[in-house]
């Protein structure tokens, strides 16, 4: 019997002991610039140029995704590490990126030009980043494409892209678990033609407040959409 004894307490034992879930942390560095990390991989979204007005950003990554080349989301060389440079559809370090083909405008790019939404998994969370995405609403392919995204980085500052009142509409569409809002003016930082925090507020009432760095996994990612925008890395 004493041999057996250990044997059943292992099967007695939670689930949980066996080891905790992965967590991915995101950290915002201001504009559409956002740090995720894994125990594996660290992945930088469009970089800026400390010319749009937020704290240049001290930080390494394996990879940096790039939706278009304004210097605002392509200042890859900010970024430490020599790190791969995922512009549209690749696999890197084995995560699969998909480009999804948009507009910086609302008049099929003859404004701003091309804009592309990047998609992609990692440990179990789908995201997506939507860089200047700039017309009037996601198309139904585009929708089919994004359905079974976990997490979306959307701008919500308007003038450039799209304004607080069609994020809201998409993000009410799609239903992400969790929205994270980005391409806005907060106190001293962003671009002056941007709406602030403030005006958004107005617009997405149940919009809440994170800290700069949070950690996700996928199951602590809530049932229903949470609509958020976080504090900056190393802002004031």
């Amino acid at each position: 019997m004493l041999k057996i004894l250990p044997f059943i307490l292992i099967f007695l034992l939670p689930t949980g002991a066996y080891g905790k879930e992965k967590e991915i942390e995101i950290t915002y560095l201001g504009h559409s610039m956002f740090l995720i990390k894994s125990d594996t991989v660290s992945i930088v979204t469009d970089p800026f140029d400390p010319a749009t007005g937020f704290p240049a950003a001290d930080v390494s990554a394996d990879i940096v995704t790039v939706s278009h080349t304004h210097s605002d989301h392509n200042y890859v060389s900010i970024v430490k590490g020599n790190p791969a440079v995922v512009r549209d559809t690749a696999e890197v370090k084995g995560i699969k990126f998909l480009g999804i083909p948009s507009y910086h405008d609302n008049k099929g790019g003859t404004l701003r030009g091309k804009n592309t939404i990047i998609k992609w998994s990692l440990d179990g969370v789908t995201f997506a980043h939507l860089g200047d995405f700039g017309e009037d609403e996601l198309s139904e392919a585009q929708y089919e494409l994004l359905k079974d995204v976990d997490i979306i980085f959307i701008p919500a500052g308007g003038f450039f892209t799209i304004d607080a009142s069609k994020t809201y509409s998409i993000i009410r569409r799609l239903k992400p678990k969790m929205a994270i809002l980005m391409h806005y003016r907060v106190g001293d930082y962003g671009l002056k033609q941007l709406a602030s925090v403030e005006e958004i507020k107005g617009i997405i009432p149940e919009l809440e407040k994170l800290p700069s760095t949070v950690k996700v996994s996928k199951g602590s990612l809530p049932e229903n959409t949470k609509i958020v925008y976080m504090d900056i890395h190393g802002g004031r």
